[in-house]
C-alpha cells in the first residue's frame, strides 16, 4: 500500500518539504528538486516544462542520485494538486503555505498504460534536457522509483586540433558540429541524423575540395580516391542510410531511434578523429 506524501514549495525561500500536508511543514529537505514534462515516444518530446507564476511546472521530479559517467538519474515524480498554495499543518497557518506536490504512481501519471516509451524532458520551455525512462521500481513504502537515461549535454564530441584545418574550414566544421550538438541536445532523432549528415557533407567537401555536390556522390568520390572502403566512407554511407529510412517513403522501417541518433552523432566523431582533425580530450564543446 503506498503511503501518501506530499512535497511543498516555499515559493519565498525556495526552501523544500517533504512529508503529509496534514502536519505543520518540519525540516527543509535538501533534494534537487526540477520541473519535468512527460512523454510519450521521443519525436514527440519538442519542448520542456511550462512554468508558470508559481515557478513550477505540473510535474516535478525529485532527484535521488545522478551518476555523471552513465547518465542515469534515479528520482520520483511528483504531481502539482490543482488548489494552490495549500496550507500544511492541522489548524492550517500562514507559516504553512506551499506550493504542493502529491506522489501518483507512474502509470496512473500515464494515463494507466505504459507505452512502449517514455520520455521526459527537464528545465523550461525553450531550454530542456532530454532523458529516458528505463525502469520503475517500487521503493519498501510502494512509491515508485524512476530509473532515467539522460542524453550526454557535453563531451560527446572530439575536440578539434589546433592547425589541422584552415581558419575558414576549422570555421565551417564548427558550425556544422555546433548543429549537431544542439541538435542532440534537445531534437528528435530524425533531425539530429539529418543534421550529422550535414556535418558529414561539410567534411568530405572539405577533405576532397568539392563544394556543391551531395554525401552520396562525396562517398563515392573518396572511395575512388582513396582506393579502398575506409571507414570514413563506410560510416558515412552509414549515416547517409539512416538519414533516408527517415523519410515518409520508407515505409518498410521502423521510424528511426534515439539510438540510432546516438549512432550518427558517433559516426560524426569518429569521421572528425579518422580524418586527424581532431582528438578526444578532457576539453569540452
Amino acid at each position: 500500500m503506498v503511503q501518501l506524501k506530499n512535497l511543498g514549495i516555499d515559493k519565498d525561500t525556495g526552501d523544500i518539504y517533504i512529508g503529509s500536508r496534514d502536519r505543520g511543514p518540519e525540516r527543509a529537505q535538501h533534494v534537487p528538486v526540477f520541473p519535468v514534462r512527460i512523454w510519450g515516444k521521443l519525436p514527440d518530446a519538442i519542448s520542456g516544462p511550462e512554468v508558470d507564476s508559481f515557478i513550477v511546472s505540473e510535474y516535478v521530479f525529485q532527484e535521488v542520485s545522478f551518476d555523471p559517467v552513465s547518465q542515469i538519474r534515479r528520482g520520483y515524480v511528483w504531481r502539482r494538486m490543482d488548489s494552490q498554495p495549500q496550507y500544511w499543518g492541522h489548524p492550517p497557518c500562514q507559516d504553512g503555505r506551499l506550493i504542493t506536490f502529491q506522489y501518483q504512481g507512474f502509470q496512473g501519471v500515464l494515463g494507466g498504460a505504459l507505452p512502449g516509451q517514455v520520455t521526459l524532458t527537464f528545465g523550461s520551455q525553450a531550454n530542456f534536457t532530454i532523458g529516458e525512462l528505463v525502469h520503475f521500481e517500487p521503493d519498501a513504502i510502494g512509491q515508485e522509483l524512476l530509473t532515467i537515461k539522460m542524453r550526454p549535454q557535453f563531451g560527446f564530441l572530439p575536440h578539434i586540433k589546433k592547425g589541422a584545418l584552415s581558419a575558414e574550414d576549422q570555421r565551417r566544421v564548427e558550425l556544422a558540429l555546433d548543429d549537431v550538438v544542439q541538435g542532440f541536445r534537445s531534437s528528435p532523432p530524425a533531425s539530429v541524423i539529418d543534421r550529422c549528415r550535414d556535418a558529414l557533407t561539410v567534411f568530405l567537401s572539405i577533405e576532397l575540395q568539392i563544394s556543391g555536390k551531395d554525401l552520396g556522390y562525396l562517398i563515392k568520390k573518396y572511395d575512388a580516391v582513396t582506393e579502398t572502403r575506409t571507414v570514413v566512407a563506410s560510416l558515412a554511407h552509414t549515416v547517409a542510410r539512416l538519414h533516408a529510412r527517415g523519410k515518409p517513403a520508407e515505409t518498410k522501417f521502423p521510424p528511426v531511434s534515439d539510438r540510432q541518433a546516438e549512432l550518427a552523432v558517433g559516426a560524426v566523431s569518429e569521421v572528425l578523429v579518422s580524418l586527424r582533425w581532431a582528438t578526444w580530450s578532457q576539453v569540452v564543446i
